[in-house]
């Protein structure tokens, strides 16, 4: 899909920030029937304060058929598409145990993960603060079980805080210009999600337009693309960026462990 070619996609595209796509997409056929076993691990990032930004961590571990797990180096391309708003949450679950307690080495600091009963994954204890800046990264070290997952170690960049540059409502016609503070690394990716009312009448956001860029810093929504967020009511329109990163390690043939690392900022117009 070219942004200039807008699909109308039906379900969701599902946003990368879901825990869930950290898993990705399981599907079973004839000649893959054996269950493999499969870690995910979310670094979701939000900016703060000096540059910095502020993360919360969470893992799990479960097994399935075949899984094929988003990477950001592979977003060469801009990519646009309309996709209906999810407004159901919930968190993944994990149904593997890998050890009492992951490690993770966290910009400089030793933090445990051990593993949450109440929320069925693995997580920081409560309360802990998890902040990072640029070129900070994050390894996270999996002790590993017997017959369940193998003791496995895996690293990231962490993604920068993402500073978007002036947003102006284009008039009728015109299109809307994006621009983004870009780190030029072909590992690092954006999403860019922007949300409205689908109609005039609309009381909720319930729609719409998700873009997966390159971090290039710009990026020109076209004006064919905007006619249902321009007649959206102003007090439902938004715009998040998201800039995201990835890394996967396979201890064993059978075992793949991935990591994502997000950090996202909203626009909201008066």
């Amino acid at each position: 899909m070219s942004p200039s070619s807008f699909a109308r996609v039906v379900p969701l595209v599902v946003a990368l920030l879901s825990a869930v796509v950290l898993g990705a997409c399981s599907s079973i056929t004839e000649s893959n029937t054996r269950l493999s076993n499969y870690g995910a691990i979310a670094i979701s990032g939000k900016n703060a304060a000096a540059g910095r930004a502020t993360a919360t961590i969470s893992a799990v571990f479960f097994q399935g058929f075949s899984a094929t797990a988003p990477n950001s180096a592979l977003q060469q391309s801009d990519q646009c598409a309309y996709a209906f708003v999810d407004s159901a949450t919930g968190s993944p679950t994990s149904s593997l145990r890998v050890g009492e307690s992951l490690a993770l080495t966290f910009a400089g600091n030793s933090v445990a993960m051990p593993y949450s009963t109440a929320f069925s994954r693995y997580e920081p204890v409560t309360g802990t603060a998890l902040t990072y800046a640029a070129g900070d990264a994050a390894t996270i070290s999996i002790p590993g079980a017997a017959g369940t997952f193998p003791a496995a170690s895996i690293s990231v960049k962490l993604a920068e805080p993402i500073v978007p540059g002036p947003l102006v409502i284009p008039v009728a016609g015109l299109p809307l210009d994006v621009t983004w503070n870009a780190t030029n690394d072909a590992g690092a990716a954006i999403i860019l999600s922007m949300r409205y009312g689908a109609t005039p009448t609309a009381t909720v956001q319930n729609e719409q337009i998700y873009c997966a860029l390159k971090d290039d810093g710009a990026f020109q929504v076209p004006a064919s693309g905007l006619g249902a967020f321009l007649a959206s009511p102003n007090v439902l329109r938004s715009v998040t960026l998201i800039r995201w990163r990835s890394q996967e390690v396979r201890p064993d043939a059978s075992s793949l462990a991935h990591v994502v690392s997000t950090v996202d900022t909203i626009v909201r117009f008066p």
